[in-house]
């Protein structure tokens, strides 16, 4: 007598590779994956049109002494989005772009409609100029090195002791 097999019964045929039903499967969480891996660069994007940065009221400039000025600086960014945005706060500039580039290489979070500013300790910066403003660049996850130009703070660090040699 022979085993009787119907076309719905999956127990009695014999195992040999992958089922179908195991593709399919796999195939249902693959194209997600797709989806989010391509919309994180756009997202990135977008989220640096929410942000402004500034300098607190502790961000000071030092009279230059002959070329030498030199910044304390705590940097800020106001996040206008619906949701947080981490960023790491990669490196600050003078606006003349031959002044040295002082690397910072800081992550910050800014919550959703709030503002945040770097924990001490603040940033120096010396530069052989005293410029108008300060370019900060700053990445938005892992996506490009963006700048925004920041208004220089004002001259009223205490002359000593010198923050730059």
């Amino acid at each position: 007598m022979g085993v009787q097999v119907t076309e719905n019964s999956e127990m009695a045929k014999p195992k040999s590779g992958v089922s179908r039903r195991t593709v399919v499967k796999g195939t249902a969480w693959a194209v997600p994956a797709v989806v989010v891996a391509t919309a994180a660069p756009a997202m990135a994007a977008g989220a640096s049109q929410c942000l402004t940065a500034t300098f607190s009221a502790l961000s000071c400039k030092q009279p230059g002494s002959g070329n030498n000025f030199g910044y304390r600086l705590q940097i800020c960014f106001t996040n206008t989005c619906a949701t947080d945005i981490t960023i790491t706060i990669t490196r600050i500039q003078a606006n003349t772009g031959s002044a040295p580039s002082q690397p910072i290489n800081r992550t910050l979070t800014v919550p959703a409609g709030q503002q945040a500013c770097l924990p001490p300790p603040l940033v120096i910066y010396c530069s052989n100029s005293s410029a108008n403003f300060l370019n900060v660049y700053y990445r938005v996850g892992t996506g490009p090195e963006q700048s925004q130009a920041v208004d220089s703070p004002p001259r009223d660090c205490a002359t000593t002791p010198p923050l730059c040699p």
